[in-house]
């Protein structure tokens, strides 16, 4: 299971009311990669495998399979998303992430989830991935 999107996947809240103290601000790919994995775990879970090939679950995809559990997880990730401040990136943000690749050793979208947090002057982060403990410009908030 999709540890950081149990929230949606098992319709665990409780880390949702966790972090309800603060202002929540999520970067536009984030919503992208969320998406995506809805996708991959809703045609998996239709398949009742865990192991893929990702043209196979493309292919099961394109021909409907899973329809229905993305429809409801995406309508769930929007409900979601309607409460959080969406962050949109820009040249800027990406410049800025290609120097945090190097710095930090971040894979690219990591990358720019952290360089998005530069730009915006947001110091904390709630996430499960460690990664994020290689930046130091970023304090981790375990929403757990």
């Amino acid at each position: 299971m999709l540890r950081n999107l149990k929230v949606i996947l098992e319709g665990e809240l409780e880390v949702l009311r966790k972090l309800s103290i603060y202002l929540l601000h999520i970067p536009v790919n984030v919503l992208e990669e969320a998406s995506f994995k809805i996708i991959v775990s809703s045609v998996l879970d239709e398949l009742n495998t865990e192991k893929y090939s990702f043209f196979r679950m493309k292919k099961e995809f394109e021909k409907g399979r899973g329809k229905k559990l993305i429809v409801d997880r995406l309508h769930l990730l929007n409900s979601i998303k309607d409460k959080l401040v969406v962050l949109e990136l820009n040249e800027e943000i990406f410049d800025v992430s290609k120097e945090v690749i190097k710095e930090y050793h971040l894979l690219p979208n990591d990358a720019l989830i952290a360089a998005t947090c530069k730009h915006q002057r947001i110091r904390k982060i709630a996430s499960f991935d460690a990664d994020f403990e290689r930046v130091d410009f970023l304090e981790i908030i375990a929403p757990e």
